[in-house]
């Protein structure tokens, strides 16, 4: 497996491999000294990162209270979502902030991948293959990456618009059609009292016409 550290403009970072992780990463430590990264699995097992980051980009790392974790293979998101950093210098640093990160993490992946400007190799699997060290997304531009379809749909419930909720006076669950009748019961009953009316109205005009 490869793995790059990207970051986009603004130091946003994140750790990018050539395919999926069999496990779930539950903890990023980083070490400023050697500039290794090293992720804890959630099976309590870990990986040591063999290639250090340039001294350059620690100023950038130590902006991030979490890091995004994915995959990208042939042009397509296999995997996307965000792990708490921790430095081994510093092991309280985020105890008061731990970084779970965002709410959409699918939208908040996509967002960062799409921005990256910068990064370099953190792992490579054969260290003397020197056709491995070139950036883990090949050709593909960070802008055309999509989600494989596993994450499309998910991606989709959570960059879909909020709907604001159906308020209006009067509506209910069967309460429309009652309402109607009612109100249309109510008018024939007032027209009926008026014609009524109107009947009983033109009868003392005619008793009165006959006393005369």
């Amino acid at each position: 497996m490869n793995i790059d550290l990207l970051f986009t403009e603004k130091g946003e970072a994140g750790l990018i491999s050539n395919e999926n992780l069999a496990r779930k990463v539950a903890g990023i430590v980083y070490d400023p000294q050697s500039g290794l990264f090293t992720l804890e699995f959630a099976d309590m097992d870990y990986l040591d990162f063999n290639i250090p980051v340039e001294a350059s980009y620690n100023p950038y790392i130590d902006l991030n209270e979490y890091l995004h974790v994915g995959s990208v293979k042939k042009g397509h998101i296999g995997q996307a979502y965000q792990v708490p950093l921790m430095f081994s210098d510093d092991p309280y640093r985020n105890q008061h902030n731990p970084g779970d990160g965002p709410e959409n993490p699918l939208e908040s992946f996509s967002a960062f991948v799409r921005g990256v400007v910068a990064g370099q190799p953190v792992h490579r699997d054969d260290l003397g293959d020197e056709d491995s060290l070139g950036c883990v997304l090949g050709d593909a531009s960070p802008a055309a990456l999509e989600f494989a379809p596993h994450l499309a749909r998910r991606h989709g419930l959570e960059a879909k618009p909020v709907i604001a909720p159906i308020n209006a006076p009067g509506m209910g669950l069967g309460g429309g059609g009652g309402g109607g009748a009612t109100a249309g019961g109510g008018g024939r009953s007032s027209s009926g009292t008026s014609n009524h009316s109107a009947r009983t109205a033109k009868g003392s005009k005619d008793s009165k016409g006959s006393k005369k």
